[in-house]
C-alpha cells in the first residue's frame, strides 16, 4: 500500500479565510482538509485550532490524522500555548489505538520547548 505522504507537494501554509477554510476542513478531500487545518493550527484562535487538531487526530485517513497531531505542535510553538492534559489524553487514545508515533514525539518536542520550558500559556 502506498501512503498518500510519498505524493505531497510542500506549500506554504496558506492564510486564514474563514469561510473558505471551514469549508475545505468539511470536504472530503483529504489534501483540502490537510491545508486547512494547517491553517487554521496557523492562524485561528488557539483553543479552536486546539480543538480541530484534537478531532481530525481521530479522523480515518492517516495523513488527516498525522497532521493533526503535527498542528498541536504548531500551536504550541506559534501560539505558546495548549491543553497538556487534554493533549495527554489524546496521545494516550492515540497510542493504544497504535496510531501516531513518529509524529507525538515531534509534538511533544515543541510542546516542551515552546510552552513548557517557557513557562507560556499551559492550561
Amino acid at each position: 500500500m502506498i501512503s498518500d505522504t510519498e505524493n505531497l507537494v510542500y506549500e506554504a501554509v496558506r492564510d486564514l479565510d474563514s469561510s473558505q477554510t471551514y469549508k475545505d476542513l468539511l470536504s472530503d478531500d483529504v489534501g483540502e482538509q490537510i491545508r486547512a487545518i494547517l491553517s487554521i493550527s496557523w492562524h485561528d484562535d488557539w483553543r479552536f485550532a486546539q480543538d480541530v487538531c484534537f478531532k481530525y487526530a481521530r479522523h480515518g485517513n492517516p495523513d488527516v490524522r498525522n497532521i493533526s497531531i503535527a498542528g498541536l505542535g504548531h500551536i504550541a510553538r506559534i501560539h505558546g500555548a495548549i491543553e497538556v492534559c487534554s493533549v495527554l489524553e489524546l496521545v494516550g487514545e492515540l497510542r493504544r489505538a497504535g496510531l501516531g508515533s513518529g509524529r507525538i514525539e515531534d509534538m511533544f518536542d515543541d510542546i516542551m520547548v515552546f510552552v513548557a520550558r517557557q513557562g507560556r500559556r499551559e492550561v
